[in-house]
């Protein structure tokens, strides 16, 4: 599904240039769990944001079912971001001024999403509180908030950015059981974290350090 060919991506700091990913090679599966793993800085999060058409490579290619994202126009990319992939990121990025109801909207982009929003309340224990803002949720519930928003328009595709790192061992376990959900009902996921218990979850495991991919392991 995801062809990901000798990827590079450099940011710049006043005169210095730091090396984000060097010559990143990975091929992701249709119904594939990749665990990404790697210290603060080793890149993780820039292949996420590469993958999700967020930012573009300097170097290599990015194939979605053979098509390659960055030689399109914005009006594609925009399309493949809204209709093929769910962004999960540590910080919610709910918006504050909408109720929960209302910021899981945002992602309905057919009729037919709307259909499921009650089900999914219900599964992640948020109807009584569809009503409220952010500003009155817990951590655990913001992120399954954000869990619902991000998968509520049936995505191919789920992007997890560290999305236990505010979490407490309950609220984590939650979570990841929700993710696991979405996977064995057909999702691919990438998942991104400091937390070594996601290999668990995961087929693939990515370790990734200075930019560079050590190895991409089935997990047993």
């Amino acid at each position: 599904m995801l062809d990901i060919n000798n990827i590079s991506k450099y940011f710049k700091r006043g005169s210095k240039v730091f090396t984000a990913l060097s010559d990143v090679s990975l091929k992701i599966e249709k119904g594939d769990y990749v665990s990404v793993s790697g210290s603060s800085g080793s890149g993780k999060s820039t292949l996420l944001n590469l993958i999700g058409g967020l930012i573009r490579p300097d170097s290599g290619e990015i194939l979605y079912k053979g098509e390659s994202i960055f030689d399109q126009n914005a009006k594609y990319l925009n399309s493949y971001r809204k209709e093929n992939i769910g962004f999960i990121f540590q910080q919610f990025h709910l918006m504050p001024y909408l109720t929960v109801i209302e910021n899981i909207k945002l992602s309905c982009y057919q009729k037919s999403h709307y259909d499921s929003i009650n089900e999914y309340l219900e599964k992640c224990l948020l109807v009584n509180i569809k009503d409220k803002y952010p500003s009155d949720l817990s951590v655990g519930e913001k992120q399954r908030a954000a869990f619902i928003r991000a998968i509520i328009s049936d995505p191919e595709l789920l992007l997890a950015d560290e999305p236990t790192g505010n979490l407490d061992p309950q609220n984590s376990s939650i979570l990841m059981s929700l993710i696991e959900d979405f996977n064995k009902k057909g999702g691919t996921v990438v998942l991104v974290s400091h937390d070594p218990s996601v290999v668990n979850h995961s087929n693939l495991n990515v370790k990734i350090e200075l930019g560079r991919i050590l190895n991409g392991d089935e997990v047993s």
